[in-house]
This record gives C-alpha cells, structure tokens and sequence, in this order.
C-alpha cells in the first residue's frame, strides 16, 4: 500500500509521517519511500535533503526509463505545461527532475513494496505543486482535473491542512526551506502558500483523488495524537479492505 501525504510547506507532512510511521510500526510492516530506495545501497541514514534526492533520481532513473510506455499521457502533460512558462529557468530544470525522481521512486515502490505500507513525503501526487503553484501561467479547473487522471496515484492520499497564518509561520522557521521561500520574504512566503493551499483545494475535490482521500487539520494545538490516531485508522481499515477483496 503507497500512502502520499500532501500539503503546503509549513504543513508538518514529515513530523507526521515520522509519528504515524512509529505508530503503524507496532502492529505492521511499514516504511518510509526513501528507506525502500536507499536500503538496499545502504544509504538509509542519509538526512541532507538534496543528497537524499540525488539518491533517489539515480536509482530511480532505469525505473522511469522503462515505465516510459506507461505513463506516456502523463509525462507529455506534464511538459505541455512547462513549456506555457515564460522562459526556461532553473526552476523548469528543477521541475523536471523532481518529475524524474518521482516517477522512478513511484515505480521502485510498485516493485520492492512486498505487502508493507509505504509513507509518501514527495510523491507523484505532489508534482501538482510543481507544475501548478510554480507556474507562471494561469490553469484552469479542467486542468486539475485532468492531472488527476492521469498522474499515477498512491493508494491513500492524506492531505494535511493548517490555518494560514501557522503555515507562514512554520515556513519561515524551517531550517531548509524550498528554494523558492528562501528569501523569507513574509509577504512572498504568504503568497506563495495561499496560492499553494488555493491549489491544494482544487486538487482534492478532484474524482480520481476523492474516492482514496484523508483531509486532517493540522493547527498545532496539542491535537497531533488525535490527528495521528485518525491517520492510522484511516490506513489500517483501507489495508483490511484490501485484504478483505
């Protein structure tokens, strides 16, 4: 089972995940996408975010080549909206490696997974961030709605919330903030983010994304252990179903 969890920066997916993958550990198999990638070379320990990447974009690397067939339609859409960008930057490289990473790591899950649970920091699903808060062009609802058919998906979507202002101001603590809040600009950072959430909305009312979808608010106010036990409810009644079918 592939569980993604989304949000905007600031929303305290890792936290999460870490706690929700300590909880899920007593009873189950469960692990993190980078430990799936890593372990095996040894490398699990790695904590530097862009060296924990450049792992994952080597070793995913074959994987996409020879899904290439497979998530054609996906990929094409992907770069007819990068090519609606006013000019080709650092960011349109960085946008198209993450789509390599992703893709790749996507299809090293579907083929290591072996019945564990699989936690989901920067998955496919997140892509969307890439192309859509990124982008200097305007998209539109049908735009959404048509990466949602066709990005490959996890098997759970837990997609966490947080009021504004605690967004913005997580972000700008963050010791390693995405590239384009570096500046810790607080009124770019709030742009940035509400253009985030706005999207973030959109993205799950989508039909595809709805049917396998979690929404928790994650305000901060000693409410994490509720939010963690709704999480690995959520998880573990969808792993019953599964085996149930």
């Amino acid at each position: 089972m592939i569980v993604e969890f989304i949000g905007s920066t600031g929303a305290g997916k890792t936290t999460l995940i870490s706690e929700v993958q300590r909880r899920l550990a007593q009873t189950t198999d469960v692990v993190t996408s980078f430990d799936l990638v890593a372990s095996p070379l040894g490398l699990r320990n790695v904590s530097h975010s862009s060296t924990r990447n450049l792992i994952q974009e080597l070793v995913g690397f074959p994987f996409l080549i020879f899904s290439l067939r497979r998530h054609k339609a996906f990929i094409v859409f992907m770069l007819r909206m990068l090519l609606r960008q006013a000019k080709f930057s650092i960011f349109t490289i960085n946008i198209l490696r993450s789509l390599e990473r992703k893709i790749g790591v996507y299809e090293i899950i579907r083929r290591r997974q072996q019945n564990q649970i699989v936690l989901v920091d920067e998955g496919t699903v997140l892509l969307a961030h890439n192309v859509f808060v990124y982008s200097s062009a305007h998209y539109t609802r049908e735009e959404i709605d048509l990466f949602a058919s066709l990005v490959p998906l996890p098997d759970i979507i837990i997609y966490i919330k947080a009021p504004i202002g605690i967004l913005v101001q997580r972000a700008l603590l963050r010791a390693d903030p995405p590239r384009e809040i570096r500046s810790r600009n607080t009124v770019l950072v709030e742009k940035h983010i509400n253009t985030a959430v706005e999207m973030f909305d959109q993205l799950v009312k989508a039909e595809h994304i709805q049917s396998r979808l979690l929404t928790v608010e994650n305000s901060g106010l000693n409410h994490q252990d509720l939010i963690i036990n709704d999480i690995v409810k959520f998880i573990t009644n969808h792993k019953l179903v599964g085996k149930s079918i």
